[in-house]
């Protein structure tokens, strides 16, 4: 008994001595499961106000209103509750049309109690006539810049000659994108439509936001039947409307005293005009940003610049009047920031000011090899006062000591800085790539083809107007991972354009290349990119 005893206890210390975590097995990670419904999914000449959902699991209801889509849309939408353990009941509140077929998408209404998996894909379908109806629609949705897939996107169908619905009525179906983009529109009957996309941010069925975003197509669809081998998908490209009125959206003042201000559409010109200064000269100089619907403003003076307020305008008009308060100091020393260079054939430092630049005293600057000084030549941009151009007589794989004593540098609000020192040059042919680009495929539009080589971090490095189809070469190429985007610049702006809902004009076109271009140093690189034929 002992001897029993003691076996008992080691074996209790050994169990006690190992910790392990409590396991239920591997993680849940699918949804509720359909089994059945009352009726039955599939139902013809339906006549009640509601039917009941089954599932395999213990289910809850979250977010109903923007969760439940019927197609066509019913007004007021129908309730959805849990009415048993694993049982959703949906209530009808409008009544339903004769001879038709309703489909309802309770995949992100519903979840399971545990995990919170969403019942994805599940729908029920009946109708109020003799048979349900059989022809679809289905395509993708990317973004019309960027062509990258775009989720959860309310795609919908119009009757072919109404376009009020889009902004104060109601779609005759709808569903929503998936996760890769596409979508189905199922239970559909003959017919034309519109077909549109609609990032519904107030869950409404409408149009009617400034910063929600559409798509649409200009010609009218026609469903398909499962047995039609010629149906194809339909794209439609996800855009935001410029702003049809100028308006301004932020005003902020730098630490560096710019006036930083965000336009709702791009502008000419801007004027800024104190409203309360009686007699001394105020002026500002602009600082556009690349699609001029951002500026900087520098003051000549900030002096008393808090006092004052300033009507905005635009060649459109005043836009508003604001205040000019700057959150903190502003810092002691003008700063230089040294950019890189990627064209020049010359040796050529590229810096920028924190702030505009009045004068540049070139006897304090000097460019130094193996301490030798050599000649230079220092500039201020005029068309950038922030930017600083030294240009020194080197050969190409050649390093250089730049050094920027004090005061060589003034800003425009007399500041100066401490002693600078960069190096310039070390451009070695060896050390960068070529690429020449044949693009074929390219459609004929009105308007140039801009071909442009971005870098990993999404920064275009080159840009050129396609050719008929001339192979573009680029030199001198930095060494990486780049990407290759073309617009359909239909205006000719020299920039993407999106489209626009009342004029009917769809955004500019866009093309990216998937494969990654590598651009090897000492490299000639040839590449043929195929566009996709539409």
């Amino acid at each position: 008994m002992r001897k029993m005893l003691v076996a008992v206890t080691v074996l209790l210390m050994a169990g006690c001595a190992q910790v392990r975590d409590i396991s239920g097995g591997e993680k849940d990670a699918t949804g509720p499961v359909l089994l059945g419904s009352d009726p039955p999914n599939g139902s013809v000449r339906f006549i009640g106000d509601r039917f009941t959902l089954r599932f395999d699991e213990r289910v809850q209801v979250e977010r109903p209103r923007n969760g439940l889509l019927v197609s066509p849309p019913l007004d007021p939408p129908p309730t959805i509750q849990v009415s048993g353990a694993r049982e959703v009941e949906v209530r009808l509140r409008a009544p339903l049309q004769p001879n038709t077929t309703y489909t309802f998408a309770i995949g992100e209404a519903v979840k399971d109690l545990t995990e919170g998996n969403r019942s994805a894909g599940e729908d029920y379908v009946m109708s109020t006539g003799d048979a349900l109806d059989s022809l679809f629609v289905q395509g993708t949705v990317r973004h019309a810049f960027t062509t990258l897939p775009q989720e959860d996107v309310l795609v919908m169908l119009l009757p072919e000659n109404d376009t009020a619905s889009f902004t104060s009525g109601r779609p005759a179906f709808a569903t929503r994108s998936r996760k890769d983009g596409s979508f189905r529109l199922s239970h559909l009957p003959a017919g034309r439509f519109r077909l549109v996309a609609l990032r519904d941010l107030n869950a409404n069925y409408r149009f009617d936001l400034p910063a929600e975003e559409i798509a649409f197509l200009p010609d009218a669809v026609m469903p398909a039947s499962a047995a039609d081998t010629t149906a194809r998908p339909f794209a439609l490209n996800l855009f935001q409307e410029a702003s049809p009125m100028q308006r301004l959206l932020e005003a902020t003042v730098t630490d560096d005293r710019a006036l930083r201000i965000t336009l709702a559409r791009p502008a000419e010109r801007i004027e800024l005009r104190d409203v309360q200064r009686t007699g001394g000269v105020l002026s500002w100089h602009a600082q556009w940003g690349a699609r001029r619907d951002s500026v900087l403003l520098w003051p000549s003076d900030t002096s008393a610049l808090e006092l004052g307020r300033y009507e905005v305008s635009t060649e459109e008009g005043v836009l508003d009047t604001i205040r000019y308060r700057p959150l903190r100091p502003m810092p002691y020393a003008l700063t230089l920031t040294q950019l890189p260079v990627r064209t020049s054939d010359r040796v050529e430092g590229l810096f920028r000011a924190s702030r505009p630049l009045a004068a540049l005293d070139t006897a304090r600057i000097s460019v130094a090899l193996d301490s030798v000084d050599l000649p230079f030549n220092a500039s201020i941009d005029t068309s950038d006062r922030r930017m600083l151009r030294v240009r020194a007589d080197l050969d190409p794989d050649q390093q250089a000591r730049l050094t920027v004593l004090p005061k060589a540098l003034r800003d425009i609000y007399n500041g100066s800085h401490d002693t600078l020192r960069f190096t310039i040059g070390g451009f070695d042919v060896k050390s960068t790539g070529t690429l020449r680009v044949t693009v074929e495929g390219a459609p004929t539009i009105q308007g140039p083809m801009l071909l442009e080589l971005l870098d990993a971090q999404g920064l275009v490095v080159r840009r050129t107007t396609l050719v008929g189809t001339e192979p573009v070469t680029w030199e001198k190429l930095t060494p990486g991972n780049h990407s290759l985007r073309l617009i359909g610049d239909t205006d000719g702006n020299g920039r993407w354009d999106p489209g626009s809902w009342a004029a009917q004009r769809e955004p500019e076109r866009v093309w990216v290349n998937t494969e990654p271009v590598n651009v090897r140093a000492a490299w000639d690189l040839g590449i043929t990119w195929k566009l996709a034929a539409e």
